[in-house]
């Protein structure tokens, strides 16, 4: 017989692993609960979810109010038709888009970012990292899927206004596209990063389903993300096939959860600090530092060298100075920049046509569009505001230097012009809306970008301030400035591309097209033109304020003295 203290030790089973895991699994659940509660404070359900329905209440109503004050007629049944034919494909080129942002997030490290607590002790932890990880994961997804499908859901009730079918069968359709949309990216992500997959592998197959898309789009062939953009025409027919997608999206998200045992650590090291920073900058409104991160987060960083180097300097005036280092780091865009910059410039175009064709809510999307194009197409502005140090040590007024550094921006828009252009002649279908597409395209974009540039320039720091000269607002007025400084950016870009309206009014009327682009160009123009004169003035504007209020105090104190002896 062999003696029992020879034997080799069992290993533990199954039963005894979860019995020792479980503990530990409960311990983070009260570490996460409490850490909650010292964020966000002892919250009672009750107040939450008066909340929840203030928003509900005050957002849902405020969407369903402005939408209806937009009073556009229903689309003839020839544009029905045509519609009906071909939206499931242009629809479907957005879930390509999709799964080509998932996959490429999800090969650089997404989605999922915790913080660095959880980083550092619990994935470090005698924790299973799934289970420790599907909390997060669940709630990423969640979160993605919700504001997918409310999205979905505001422009179907717009689209529902236009075209056949019900308010509300509109917004649920147009929900279930959103959400559907949402749940691509996310289980394209999760696989992504938890498969390993290479990025250069993760771009080849996003860029092939996206190409493949688009071809369905121009050539009216079957395409991968069809039956996706057929959700979106649910508010006017239904078919079941359509819901093939929304199990397949769902089928992904699942899979990518029952693999998170695999999610890279280093990856999730990385983005713990970005987002970190990244929630703060959103909590103090600072969308440089916004753009900053999230370019981080994706990994995108400028090129080495640039696409064409500069011959040698004809001139050494500081105009022609400031004018090479803005071409120096415009043609260090990286390619991913360029294409998310070309694709944008493509959905002004598109929607600029539709509100030609009618549909007037389009003109707030091209705003959004352009304002997102002026933040990313002006950067050598912007890396002038970011080192005021520098800026304050040049022999020139900052003014005067900031709207110089808009010339080279500026230039670098013809290209993306062109590609609005197109997009927008695609979309109208007509050879007719070459000439006037081509007359708008550039002063439409320049204007749209006008609110970008705004932006940049405000949250320029303010060398001439001090604390005594700080303005405190009351806590009631606090929400109304801080609404005010959000949506002011957006109110410049959308009188910079608004002019689209007179096009529409000369197609209704049967005016002149070329007359009304011209005009409209114009009117674009003259907001780009007035963003770059407050760009030049806005100093000196700022310390004559100052001065006048100072003496309109010194007044009041000497007055006050004098009614006091």
């Amino acid at each position: 017989m062999t003696d029992a203290t020879d034997a080799t030790p069992a290993t533990p089973d199954a039963t005894a692993v979860a019995t020792l895991a479980d503990p530990a699994y409960a311990a983070l659940r009260r570490l996460r609960r409490t850490r909650q509660l010292h964020r966000l404070g002892n919250i009672e359900w009750f107040d939450a979810a008066y909340r929840v329905y203030l928003l509900g209440l005050f957002g849902g109503g405020s969407i369903l109010w402005i939408s209806s004050s937009v009073k556009d007629a229903n689309v003839s049944a020839a544009t029905a038709d045509s519609i009906a034919a071909h939206a499931p494909a242009v629809l479907g080129l957005v879930a390509a888009m999709a799964l080509l942002a998932g996959l490429r997030g999800g090969a650089q490290g997404g989605p999922i970012a915790l913080e660095a607590a959880d980083v550092v002790h619990v994935m470090l932890s005698p924790v299973d990292r799934r289970r420790a990880l599907l909390r997060p994961a669940v709630q990423r997804a969640r979160g993605a899927v919700f504001a997918g499908a409310t999205t979905g859901a505001i422009v179907g009730q717009l689209a529902g206004r236009r075209l056949p079918g019900s308010l509300l069968a509109w917004a649920s359709g147009g929900a279930l596209y959103g959400g559907t949309v949402a749940a691509i990216w996310a289980g394209a992500a999760l696989l992504a990063h938890t498969r390993r997959l290479p990025r250069w592998l993760a771009t080849a197959t996003g860029l092939a389903v996206f190409g493949w898309q688009a071809a369905a789009v121009a050539w009216h062939v079957p395409g991968p993300g069809t039956a996706c953009g057929s959700l979106g025409l649910w508010g006017w027919r239904q078919h079941p096939v359509d819901l093939v997608p929304v199990a397949v999206a769902l089928a992904a998200v699942v899979v990518g959860l029952t693999q998170l045992q695999r999610i890279s650590l280093e990856a999730l090291a990385r983005r713990s600090a970005l987002v970190a920073q990244l929630r703060f900058a959103v909590t103090m409104q600072d969308l440089r530092t916004v753009i900053l991160l999230r370019r981080q987060l994706n990994q995108e960083s400028t090129r080495r060298h640039p696409w064409r180097r500069l011959g040698p300097a004809r001139s050494s005036t500081f105009t022609s100075g400031v004018w090479r280092r803005g071409w120096h780091g415009l043609l260090r865009f990286p390619l991913t920049r360029l294409v998310r910059l070309a694709a944008v410039a493509a959905g002004i175009g598109v929607l600029q046509a539709a509100a030609v064709r009618g549909t007037t809510p389009a003109v707030i999307g091209s705003a959004l569009l352009g304002f997102l194009l002026g933040l990313e197409i002006y950067e050598p502005l912007s890396q002038e505001v970011d080192q005021p140090d520098y800026t304050d040590g040049l022999p020139v007024e900052r003014g005067e230097l900031m709207v110089r550094h808009l010339a080279a921006p500026t230039v670098a828009l013809v290209p993306f012009a062109i590609v609005a252009a197109t997009a927008a002649v695609l979309t109208m279908g007509s050879t007719d809306a070459i000439v006037p597409a081509a007359i708008l395209a550039l002063p439409t974009l320049l204007g749209g970008a006008a609110g970008g540039v705004y932006s940049i320039v405000r949250d320029a720091p303010d060398p001439f301030s001090s604390a005594k000269q700080e303005v405190f607002i009351p806590p009631e007025m606090a929400g109304f400035t801080t609404t005010l400084r959000l949506l002011l950016p957006i109110v410049v870009s959308a009188l910079g591309t608004c002019s689209v309206l007179l096009m529409r009014s000369a197609v209704r009327n049967g005016g002149s097209l070329a007359g009304a682009a011209l005009r409209g160009a114009i009117g674009s123009l003259l907001v780009a033109a007035l963003v770059a004169y407050w760009t030049k003035v806005r100093d000196r504007v700022r310390i004559k304020v100052r001065a006048f209020m100072q003496e309109g105090r010194a007044q009041t104190s000497a007055k006050h003295a004098r009614s006091g002896t």
